[in-house]
């Protein structure tokens, strides 16, 4: 699949095939997301790969929007160490969970994002996993083989949605002409 048309097509996916996903391909988002772009390549991020069903089942009690994390064969938990500058840290995790969405799209595989809420499911989440408090539990991604698919190999065209359709670029872009400063 192109960049443009995994771009256009990732959708979050919240139901999964039981189907196992290889290892091989788990390493290969990894090392794609390794070579992710970060403020002064800082890298601040650390990953938790989770495949164990009962450790998964606990995490997926962590958020309103985490129970897809149960069905999913494999959860990817990002932690952070804090980058040079106080946005930047926020900023490259979306970058690096972006790169990782993208990589398993594009080998078929469905994925969606998690978030730990409120504050306290942080610090369970982290304690489950043995991740220090100098770490944030910033967010876990659910990974699998879309359900009712093909098994997801090669890329398939995203599923319908209910989502509402974008916006035209009309209604979201300005273009504006700057003079010479005087």
């Amino acid at each position: 699949m192109d960049l443009v048309t995994g771009l256009r097509t990732l959708r979050a996916t919240r139901t999964y095939s039981p189907e196992p996903v290889p290892p091989a391909m788990v390493e290969g988002w990894l090392e794609s997301a390794r070579w992710c772009g970060s403020s002064r390549n800082s890298q601040p991020w650390r990953f938790v790969v989770v495949t164990d069903h009962e450790t998964k089942d606990r995490l997926a009690g962590l958020g309103a929007d985490a129970s897809h994390l149960v069905a999913a064969p494999v959860v990817i938990v990002l932690a952070s160490v804090p980058g040079p500058y106080p946005f930047s840290t926020i900023f490259d995790m979306g970058r690096v969970a972006q790169s990782l969405l993208l990589a398993a799209h594009a080998d078929g595989v469905g994925s969606c994002i998690a978030v730990f809420e409120p504050e306290d499911n942080i610090a369970r989440a982290r304690e489950l996993l043995g991740i220090p408090d100098t770490k944030a539990v910033d967010l876990a991604i659910g990974f699998g083989f879309p359900a009712g698919g093909s098994g997801g190999r090669p890329a398939q065209a995203a599923a319908p949605h209910r989502a509402p359709p974008r916006m035209p670029l009309s209604e979201i872009v300005e273009h504006r002409a700057l003079g010479p400063r005087t």
